[in-house]
């Protein structure tokens, strides 16, 4: 029997995240949470995911584009596949994309919140199979 693949979900939205985490258990993956980006970090280190789920706005609006840009630029890290799921569109009207603003924002994929469970499943299962 194969390793569950370990996802980490790094948002303050608890409810959200446990959400995220009840489907994700329940479709064979192992999840962490952590509710900032310090506590994702040191989940990293104690656990390293194959996968992490990350929100924008956490502490500082700019937490989730700051994390990604810096694991990407990390050679222990840059392989680790990022799905940003996030409301910021909604929230504060600015639009971004990886295909428009790839430059800064490196995540493999990017989706709105609130994200249905079969899209959910689905790019999760692109990103670490």
């Amino acid at each position: 029997m194969s390793e569950k693949k370990k996802i980490l979900i790094i948002d303050d939205d608890m409810d959200y995240a446990q959400a995220l985490r009840i489907v994700l258990e329940n479709n064979g993956y192992a999840v962490d949470h952590a509710p900032n980006i310090g506590d994702g970090r040191v989940s990293m280190e104690r656990n390293r995911p194959d996968l992490i789920v990350l929100d924008v706005m956490m502490d500082k609006h700019t937490d989730g584009f700051e994390f990604c840009y810096s694991l990407k630029h990390d050679e222990e890290c840059r392989k680790i596949p990022i799905l940003m799921v996030t409301a910021v569109t909604e929230k504060t009207g600015f639009k971004f994309s990886p295909e428009t603003d790839g430059e800064y924002l490196e995540a493999d994929d990017y989706v709105a919140k609130p994200i249905p469970v079969a899209e959910l499943l689905s790019r999760v299962k692109k990103l670490v199979g």
